[in-house]
């Protein structure tokens, strides 16, 4: 059995104001491609596969027909699982019409209805019960437990209070794990920060207390993660595959995990890296012309943060014919720099006279001394101010 775990989707974000609904429908494609290439029996999404709870009808839409796209008419089972992102009842909503499809939309522990299936797939439901669905393929069996996010005060309501956050995890996770056997492969999917996993700044923001130890969680042969975009192993067989687009920036080499089983175990874990991904990057430049030449490698479909650091105060103009040229700037900031012996200069102001503070300032301005006659013609202005006044 071929299995795909992918995660953290994000439908519908928008990135500085920029729909990146274009890219996610080619990303869409290619996991539909990899997967009827790969000859794929079931597909693991372990969360967010929208970015907010109330998505836009596009954003439905392009879920919707991709999950139908990889059920390929019910002969592939598709599994998803609630995040922290989607609204569980929302996504539950659509199971009558998708498990017909051999499609399992789960936001809660809730036993599946078995029959609502497609038993008429290569891939046949043969067993379901609270949290945890039985799936079969000619003599091979695989058993998915599972656990939606479990935020805070969704937990708290089904789990002993007294508990820490670790120990209601371990408690509500072992529910569907019960049903783990040796003669299945045993794969648990959650959506969860883990205790040891790497974040880039702004990927999560979580409390330690919502952080749970590796130990905590059921003894699987593979345990399929999402909630932290960078793709990572944690070492046995815990794996966050991360997300299928850069949503901060830097982040790179994303992909999907492919796990391929023989019997009772899994043979082989591999990670096939997305092709069709836009970059998103900071591009830090001291000039304009520096800023051309950088930015001239990236495609205007990239997202670029511009930073510039600079001595004179730029034009809007220059600013603006920037942007135009150059797509992929989704927002520009600004640095001044100050020059150190300005700064030393304006510090000891006070020990200066106006004809030292003009002599400075003309030379920082101009990158040179102001002559003599301007000097003088400084002195009578000033000679006429202190008249008038």
């Amino acid at each position: 059995m071929k299995i795909l775990h992918t995660s953290d989707w994000h439908l519908g974000v928008k990135t500085n104001g920029i729909d990146r609904l274009d890219e996610q429908k080619k990303v869409m494609e290619e996991i539909l491609s990899i997967t009827n290439y790969e000859n794929i029996d079931c597909v693991i999404i372990a969360g967010d596969v929208f970015n907010t709870s109330n998505p836009s009808a596009e954003a439905e839409e392009l879920f919707f027909d991709t999950i139908e796209k990889l059920s390929a008419n019910g002969d592939r089972f598709i599994f998803v699982l609630a995040g922290n992102h989607d609204d569980p009842t929302r996504i539950e909503a659509g199971l009558p019409l998708a498990s017909k499809h051999n499609i399992a939309l789960v936001g809660d522990l809730s036993k599946l209805r078995e029959s609502s299936f497609n038993n008429g797939s290569l891939v046949r439901v043969i067993e379901t019960g609270k949290g945890y669905v039985k799936i079969q393929k000619n003599d091979e069996i695989l058993t998915i437990a599972y656990l939606p996010y479990p935020s805070e005060s969704r937990i708290s309501e089904k789990v002993d209070s007294s508990l820490d956050y670790a120990e209601k995890v371990r408690y509500w996770s072992n529910i569907g794990a019960n049903a783990f056997s040796e003669d299945s492969v045993n794969i648990f999917v959650s959506h969860l920060f883990m205790v040891g996993s790497k974040t880039k700044d702004g990927e999560v923001k979580v409390g330690d207390i919502l952080a749970v130890p590796k130990n905590y969680i059921p003894t699987a042969d593979y345990v399929a993660l999402g909630h932290i975009h960078t793709p990572q192993h944690l070492g046995d067989n815990v794996y966050y595959s991360g997300a299928i687009t850069a949503l901060s920036i830097g982040q790179k080499d994303l992909g999907i995990n492919i796990i391929e089983t023989s019997g009772k175990t899994i043979e082989s874990v591999n990670t096939i890296k997305l092709n069709n991904i836009m970059k998103y990057e900071k591009v830090k430049v001291n000039s304009i012309a520096q800023a051309e030449e950088k930015l001239a490698k990236y495609d205007n479909k990239d997202i670029v943060e511009l930073e510039i650091t600079h001595k004179e105060q730029l034009s809007s103009f220059d600013l603006k014919q920037l942007k135009k040229s150059f797509p992929c700037i989704s927002n520009i900031s600004l640095v001044r720099k100050i020059n150190p012996n300005l700064q030393k200069q304006t510090e000891s102001r006070r020990t200066l006279g106006d004809i030292e503070l003009f002599k400075n300032f003309y030379k920082e301005t101009r990158g040179f001394e102001p002559s003599e006659d301007l000097i003088e013609m400084f002195k009578l202005c000033k000679g006429e101010e202190d008249e008038t006044n």
